[in-house]
């Protein structure tokens, strides 16, 4: 799929839509709003944001091999490689701390607390269910979670021959009766649900095994996507978490991921900032050394310059490749502008992802670093985008984990609505379709 064209034909499309329920009389009006129209007022330029590469540290094998998690686990992850945070964050869950993970979209934030939660059951054969609760703020995460549970348990039982022992469930409402009444009468060892069903799992009389589970053998409290818990829910969050906390047996090791708590300041502040939320959440203390940010790495061969103008004029010159080869990209001088001068950024060492921009304004960057006419470089830029995705499809497709700059490319439509103008029919007459 070309997403440009799609996404080229879906503004189309809604254009014509608008347009025809638009019929106005007044011509001055009518002049106001086709000019507005034009001027995407409903549909703003899109914003293009990259996934850059995250740090690998080695595979899931290498770290049961030095002991720091159980040996079975890497035949649950086979051939699993795991980036820096991932490895930094597991090392803190298997010593029972506290911990939050704060890295982007694709950075295998579950797998840190799935893997501290499993070294912990196979470490311990004797744990009872009720060790983990791992709260989502969508069903549909729930689901997909629980697929990505069936598949550990498929590869571990192929892989040794033998019956998975850890038992897990979800517990959400959707769930046939049957099912849930499995769950009351013997509690996985992992429950995945969300913050209201395990509310009413604390205060249910038909759920008591289950609550009772919880706190007698809870070990590990787990909160995905923390950053949707603010406000009024932030608080209700925050209230549960204190009461399972104060009727709990065990010390509970407190957990939470999320891609976008902070975006501004340094690494160092970014952690200190996570770490008063996280306390504030979870009742207890967050240091900065718990916060792990994702470590970011170029995927490109190159030092982090931006390509000279001539160079970039020369490469624009000819045509994108026809080869699906990383080694073309990894070498192409556009690829390599478009990692250092939209994707990343260096503050104090470290590498940094960019905030999304609007594609007229990547247009802009790279004709005034090329010299080439912003037309020129809107097409060349749209083939580039789209040869950099079918090399990464070609990689999926050969299970190959590595991508080389994913990118998405996000587009925000309105809905119409007023038009303003005062009383005035002459030259002091005021249009707007702003409210206020």
């Amino acid at each position: 799929m070309n997403v440009f064209q799609t996404h080229s034909q879906i503004i189309k499309d809604y254009s014509s839509y608008v347009s025809n329920f638009i019929n106005i009389s007044d011509p001055a009006i009518r002049e106001k709003v086709d000019y507005e129209l034009e001027n995407r007022k409903l549909w703003p330029e899109p914003l293009l944001q990259f996934n850059p590469a995250f740090e690998m540290a080695g595979k899931v094998s290498d770290l049961a091999n030095t002991g720091v998690i159980h040996p079975a686990i890497a035949d649950i992850f086979k051939g699993y490689s795991l980036y820096q945070h991932q490895v930094k964050a597991i090392e803190l869950g298997t010593k029972g701390k506290d911990f939050i993970v704060t890295s982007g979209t694709g950075s295998g934030k579950s797998l840190t607390y799935i893997g501290s939660i499993f070294h912990y059951l196979l470490s311990n054969p004797g744990a009872k269910g009720g060790t983990a609760v791992v709260v989502y703020p969508m069903n549909a995460l729930i689901n997909s979670q629980f697929e990505e549970f069936n598949k550990y348990k498929e590869k571990y039982e192929k892989s040794t021959g033998e019956i998975f022992p850890i038992t897990f469930g979800q517990y959400t409402g959707q769930e046939k009766e049957k099912t849930r009444e499995n769950m009351r009468e013997n509690p996985p060892h992992v429950l995945l649900t969300n913050y209201m069903m395990l509310e009413l799992l604390l205060t249910r009389t038909r759920e008591t095994r289950i609550r009772d589970a919880i706190y007698s053998e809870l070990k590990f409290l787990v909160f995905d996507e923390l950053h949707t818990y603010r406000g009024r829910q932030g608080a209700d969050v925050a209230m549960l978490i204190r009461r399972i906390r104060s009727q709990a047996k065990n010390e509970i090791t407190c957990i939470g991921t999320s891609a976008t708590m902070v975006s501004a300041g340094t690494p160092e502040a970014q952690r200190k900032q996570v770490a008063m939320v996280a306390t504030t959440l979870f009742g207890k203390q967050f240091e900065p050394d718990q916060i792990i940010n994702e470590k970011l790495t170029r995927s490109l061969e190159t030092d982090g310059s931006i390509p000279s103008k001539e160079f970039l004029a020369e490469s624009m010159s000819k045509p994108v490749p026809d080869e699906l080869e990383v080694e073309f990209l990894k070498k192409h001088p556009v690829a390599i502008w478009i990692e250092n001068r939209i994707a990343l950024e260096e503050k104090e060492g470290n590498l940094l992802r960019r905030r999304p921009l609007d594609f007229r304004s990547i247009v802009s960057l790279l004709s005034l670093d090329s010299g080439i006419e912003e037309p020129r470089c809107r097409t060349f830029l749209e083939e580039m985008l789209q040869w950099i995705s079918k090399i990464n499809k070609k990689l999926q497709d050969a299970n190959v984990r590595y991508t080389y700059l994913p990118f998405k490319l996000h587009q925000f439509i309105s809905q119409t609505g007023s038009v303003y103008t005062t009383l005035d029919q002459d030259e002091n007459r005021f249009i707007t379709l702003e409210p206020g």
